[in-house]
Formats: structure tokens, sequence, C-alpha cells
């Protein structure tokens, strides 16, 4: 059953660079403070909003009947990919605009306002609990045989290492740092992508669909 779960998750990994790497790499690599430390703390407060979302839906699914098979209605799927969209969005919007442009006023423009609500341990944690929203087909998969595979404990780390399978696709963020420091020009750039990524999620991902849908 572990060796199942594991592989499993192995599986999805292609589903979770599709998703998470457009937020993480421009996040990590624009943040102002560039550490090794920093960004693994960062990249586990975004790991664990995901974990979190997953519990979440499960246990949501579960209540609601919805765990009756191994195959999800595209149509929730599509609507939870909207709202992940349209949160992650305004998550990576707000850190921008609360973190320091490369252009304009001096050595860059920022709003205030926003630095405490937009700050990157807020925003890696939101941004995973948005990413989580994201339901494929492993995933889903894992939903059903943590809840109905095992009882209790055994559905329980059934899970956990689905989990873990998906988790060394995410080795390669950890060396971000490595290149921040020797690039300067890098952060500069992933900002900038950063305001572009969160403009598309937004509008052509989120509220585009969710209007017209």
């Amino acid at each position: 059953m572990i060796l199942e779960a594991i592989l499993l998750g192995l599986s999805t990994g292609t589903y979770c660079t599709m998703y998470c790497a457009p937020v993480l790499i421009p996040f990590l690599s624009g943040t102002e403070k560039v550490s090794y430390k920093r960004n693994s703390g960062l990249i586990g407060a975004f790991l664990g909003g995901r974990l979190v979302t997953y519990f979440i839906l499960g246990a949501a699914f579960a209540a609601i009947g919805l765990l009756v098979n191994e195959f999800m209605d595209p149509l929730l799927a599509h609507k939870l990919s909207v709202y992940a969209y349209l949160l992650c969005g305004l998550s990576l919007l707000v850190n921008s605009l609360g973190i320091k442009f490369p252009w304009g006023c001096g050595d860059g423009c920022r709003v205030p306002k926003l630095r405490r609500v937009g700050n990157d341990w807020i925003t890696s944690i939101c941004a995973g609990l948005a990413v989580g929203l994201h339901v494929c087909p492993p995933l889903w998969t894992a939903i059903v045989r943590s809840v109905f595979g095992g009882k209790g404990l055994s559905g329980f780390f059934y899970f956990i290492f689905f989990y873990i399978g998906t988790l060394p696709f995410f080795i390669p963020l950890f060396g971000i740092p490595f290149v921040a420091k020797r690039l300067p020009a890098i952060k500069k750039v992933a900002r900038v992508t950063q305001v572009c990524v969160s403009i598309y999620f937004m509008i052509f991902l989120g509220l585009i669909p969710l209007i017209f849908g």
C-alpha cells in the first residue's frame, strides 16, 4: 500500500510542476532576502498550505458524498481550478506590490500598506492553499483510496506517502538562491514576471472563465 501511494505520487509530478512552477519560480526568485534557509522555509510553507487544502478537500468530499468512485466531475474540477487561479493570482499580486519594483521612484516603488499582508510568508502559505484546489486525476484517486482504501491511520498514511511521492519534483527549487546570488538581474526579471503571472491568472484563467465560462 505504501509503495502504491508513493508511485501514485510520482505519477502526478508533471501536474505539480505545471501548476506550481509558474507560481514558485518567479516568487522565490524575486524575494528581497535571498538565503538557502529562507528559501527552504518558503517552499515548506507553500507545500504545507497545499497539503492542508488536500486534507480539507478530502474531508469535504467525503462529507457531501462525492467520493463514490475514482472519477471526478470535470465541471467541478474546472470550477475549483478557476478559484485556485483567482486566489493564487491575488496573493502574488499583493506580494508584488509590497516589494520594491525594478523601475521608478529611485531604487524602486512599493505600496507600504501591502507590506504586511503581502509578506513572503503569508504569500507562500496562501499560494499553497490556492494551488491545492487544482484537483488532478492522480490526486483524486489518492483521496478516494485514502478514504476507502484503509481505516483510520492507514488511510491517513496512504495520503501522506502519496504526497511524499510528489516532493522530488520540487528539489530544484532549493537551488534558486545559488542562481539568484550570482545573477542579480534575475530578481528584477522575476518581479516583473510575478506581476504578469498574477494578472494572467486573475483575468484570463480566473475572471473570464468565471464570468463567461
